[in-house]
């Protein structure tokens, strides 16, 4: 069996105890498409948002270690930023501003080519969005 990890779909993981309030800024603020959603009790909740080419996985953080796997990591996402692409920066910017959301940068045009802003999401996330110039 060939393994072709380029033919599947990305997807950016993690846990969050804001659970409720992080899917609702995906799907009713962002607007991403919730491809898939599970509840298979308080321990077992994630939800799948589609992001250009790929999804955002959210789960929530288990309040129980009987639903903790070794392999995985709990914390806070840290040192790390999601990069999205989008076709209207400064509409973008205007409707999380309008919504009250927080930013680390506002729409800035950057040397390489794109004009971007970053958000900050309910967990402390950045989201770098950006369009291309060209």
């Amino acid at each position: 069996m060939t393994v072709r990890p380029s033919e599947g779909a990305f997807r950016y993981t993690y846990f969050t105890d804001k659970y409720e309030e992080t899917c609702a800024f995906y799907r009713s603020l962002l607007g991403f498409e919730l491809m898939h959603a599970w509840d298979r009790g308080e321990d077992d909740k994630g939800s799948l948002f589609k992001a250009g080419r790929g999804l955002i996985e959210v789960l929530k953080r288990p309040d129980s270690d009987d639903h903790v796997h070794e392999g995985l990591d709990y914390r806070t996402p840290q040192g790390v930023f999601m990069g999205i692409q989008v076709w209207e920066i400064d509409d973008l910017f205007e409707r999380l501003r309008a919504a009250g959301v927080s930013f680390k940068e506002k729409v800035t045009d950057q040397p390489w080519g794109h004009r971007s802003c970053s958000a900050l999401e309910p967990n402390g996330l950045v989201l770098f969005f950006f369009q291309e110039q060209f």
